[in-house]
């Protein structure tokens, strides 16, 4: 008889109270639904990760091996010098390699 008296003291207060239960039922399921949204992003995340260093590794492209500029060369006329290339062995940039737009802005400053 207890178990039967327990059983109605749960459906009592479960009757009494509709909205409070309503609204326990509705927290849980929205708790499972956020879990399992969340165990899906992750995979979704993971796949797309994947998907993109397959795709990285399948265009890219090697890198250009590193270049220096050669020295310009000087003609001698009369005791004139002149050079067919600007000089770009500043102390500012001595020891570094020089991008196409620094070479640029170093001929447009001459």
């Amino acid at each position: 008889m207890a178990f039967r008296d327990i059983l109605r003291g749960i459906c009592d207060l479960i009757l009494n109270n509709k909205l409070i239960f309503f609204l326990s039922v509705a927290l849980f399921a929205f708790i499972i639904a956020t879990i399992a949204l969340a165990v899906e992003n992750n995979s979704n995340a993971d796949d797309l990760a994947s998907c993109r260093d397959s795709l990285w590794h399948a265009t890219s492209v090697a890198p250009p091996a590193s270049t220096t500029l050669q020295p310009a060369e000087t003609t001698t006329v009369a005791g004139e010098t002149t050079s067919s290339a600007p000089d770009v062995t500043t102390p500012e940039n001595q020891g570094k390699f020089l991008t196409l737009h620094d070479y640029r802005e170093q001929i447009r400053r001459r």
